[in-house]
């Protein structure tokens, strides 16, 4: 048997049991909410025929005991039965039906009456002439002792028929539900078998010495790695083969897998290289390579982070707090990104006051980075506005932009954990920590970030640090987290 027949067959098999399964469950809770209703209907009832036959007996100047003979029961009994769907009997302390608005005998059955006598209410559900009933006894107290009780018989005929159509829509729907089901399994089934018949077509190529053929699989599931990893076998057989003919080839595949080892996306750095090439002072030239072998330092402390984020989790996200002037920071963050700022055609006021607060300065820079690049990569701005501005609280930065601005929805959801957002993504030439791990950076720091955006006005960002020592017992358990 084929493994598309076996999917079939098993996808099938499971929708059957559930089905068979989902049938049952309805059916019994209809059922019940069924009974129920009716239970808690007929318990109304008992409490208004309770009065009624009170105030017959205060009328009719009669005894209690008198209401439960066979000289009143009957009239009261058809009385109450009136003017309702159901049968109504009245019974006395012997458990003898001393009343009923309906001359059928029916339902002999007595355990009912037992319970009610005793002083509990029964409910009980029985077959006679030809239909089930459901019975319903409640006791009859009057100064504290049971002087009798109603006895109340409800055909369940209409509920039969409601189950009924109920089992007949339920059937329909889930053999259509059935075919459906089945049919895009077997859809889906084919889909599936498609890269493994174009695997297994490959294969049979690679066994006759043809390297030639890979396999498209657009898919991130188990297919998909198979058949990513079959292409890399089949290149590195292929690869091999070509080492032992020629020793060019061997050199130039060496060469061509450290060269693509040794992509990076060293934005900053071409940048000042480039700039490099089209300055002639002295000074600018050392200035240039002063920045590039700063950034080239910091991507790999980058890399050397995102490591121990790996490997040890939140241990990772360490935080040295100081006392430093953050107009430094600010302003060193602007000159690594001046040559970017310049080649995007965005132009920058800024305007710092003199503020020491307390921060981890790798850490912020990083934010500062991650914010900036942002605004000149996604954007779409011309101008770009930064102040620095204090108070006997905190410092804060203002990053202001003129750009297309974003709208609520995603303003909302920018700073949510990666697996949750559903904004804009960061692309591979920024610093790759996005805003939520910003916010985590301002939160570590005792620090907040907040962002206000209007479409087609532009963007402005808020940063806030603590100008006080911030509650290291708040910050440890933030790291913690």
């Amino acid at each position: 048997m084929g493994l598309r027949n076996k999917m079939f067959i098993q996808h099938a098999v499971t929708i059957v049991m559930l089905l068979t399964a989902m049938y049952f469950i309805v059916t019994y809770t209809l059922n019940k909410s069924m009974i129920e209703s009716d239970t808690q209907s007929l318990n109304q009832y008992s409490a208004l025929h309770r009065i009624e036959a009170l105030k017959i007996v205060n009328d009719q100047k009669i005894d209690i005991e008198q209401l439960f003979s066979g000289k009143y029961a009957p009239f009261i009994a058809s009385h109450l039965g009136s003017s309702i769907n159901f049968q109504v009997q009245l019974f006395a302390p012997d458990e003898t039906i001393v009343g009923s608005s309906s001359d059928k005998e029916n339902l002999l059955k007595r355990d009912d009456i037992k319970s009610a006598l005793a002083g509990d209410t029964a409910t009980i559900i029985a077959e006679g002439e030809g239909t089930r009933y459901l019975i319903y006894s409640v006791p009859f107290w009057y100064e504290g002792k049971i002087v009798g009780g109603f006895r109340y018989l409800l055909d369940l005929h209409e509920n039969i028929e409601t189950m009924n159509q109920m089992r007949i829509w339920f059937i329909g729907a889930a053999l259509g539900c059935l075919a459906l089901s089945l049919l895009a399994s077997y859809s889906f089934s084919s889909f599936l078998m498609r890269p493994l018949h174009a695997l297994k077509q490959a294969l049979k190529l690679v066994s006759i010495g043809d390297f030639s053929r890979k396999i498209e699989v657009n898919t991130q599931d188990e297919v998909g790695e198979l058949a990513r990893d079959f292409n890399h076998m089949s290149d590195a057989l292929r690869h091999h083969i070509d080492m032992l003919h020629y020793e060019q080839g061997k050199q130039k595949a060496f060469y061509d897998n450290i060269t693509h080892e040794l992509k990076t996306p060293l934005t900053s750095i071409i940048g000042f290289s480039d700039l490099m090439a089209r300055i002639d002072r002295l000074e600018d030239v050392q200035d240039c390579n002063f920045y590039i072998r700063k950034e080239s330092t910091r991507l790999l402390n980058m890399v050397e982070d995102l490591l121990q984020t790996s490997l040890k989790g939140e241990e990772a996200w360490r935080i040295a707090l100081e006392q430093a002037e953050l107009g430094n920071i600010i302003t060193d963050t602007l000159r690594v990104l001046q040559p970017t700022l310049k080649k995007s055609n965005i132009l920058t006021s800024v305007k710092i006051l003199p503020c020491t607060v307390y921060l981890d300065p790798k850490r912020t820079q990083q934010v500062l980075f991650n914010l900036i690049d942002n605004a000149i990569k996604h954007s779409d701005c011309t101008l770009l506005h930064i102040e620095l501005l204090h108070d006997e609280r905190c410092g804060t930065v203002r990053i202001v932009d003129n750009g297309k601005g974003i709208s609520k929805q995603e303003e909302a959801m920018l700073f949510l954990p990666t697996e949750e957002k559903q904004g804009r993504e960061i692309s591979e030439h920024s610093h790759g920590l996005g805003l939520p791990i910003c916010k985590q950076f301002m939160e570590l720091q005792g620090g907040s970030i907040s962002m206000i955006s209007e479409v087609g006005q532009g963007t402005e960002v808020k940063l806030e640090f603590s100008i006080h020592p911030p509650n290291v017992s708040a910050v440890t358990k933030l790291i913690q987290n």
